[in-house]
């Protein structure tokens, strides 16, 4: 006989053939009332097997760590070298880069020529706002410069 075949028709010495552990097992309550006996009882924990995501104001655990990052809402309000002013809002938690990235939408003036200044000094483009301790209140003030266009 071939190998193969030897393996197959050979006992296997690995340990003692399988035997049913005991008595065999009633059916479930689920089991029992597809088999015609009593409906199972809900589960005490309302029917959820794992615990809900949300709360009861409907946000994720995940939802109220990235709020609380995000930090407080702020309005800016972006004062343009032309005399109007632009409103932008972000939260305490975003960056001067995020600012600009709005601002840089609503005016359609190039990103990389605006400068924002508080109180006179440059916020720089890495700082988040909370990088910013005059910040005390939800509206703030900030002075925009536009850098001549390469261009012309």
């Amino acid at each position: 006989a071939t190998m193969l075949e030897r393996d197959l028709l050979e006992p296997t010495t690995l340990g003692p053939p399988c035997t049913p552990a005991g008595p065999r097992r009633t059916a479930s309550a689920p089991h029992r009332a597809m088999e015609g006996g009593a409906p199972a009882p809900p589960p005490a924990d309302g029917g959820m097997a794992f615990p809900s995501q949300y709360d009861e104001s409907g946000t994720t655990s995940f939802d109220r760590v990235e709020a609380e990052l995000r930090g407080a809402a702020l309005k800016i309000f972006c004062e343009m070298p032309d005399g109007s002013v632009q409103e932008i809002e972000c939260n305490m938690g975003h960056d001067v880069v995020y600012a600009k990235g709005q601002l840089a939408r609503k005016t359609e003036i190039e990103f990389g020529r605006m400068k924002l200044y508080m109180d006179g000094k440059l916020m720089f483009d890495p700082l988040s706002f909370n990088d910013f301790p005059s910040i005390t209140s939800s509206e703030i003030r900030v002075q925009v410069t536009v850098d001549p266009d390469d261009e012309s």
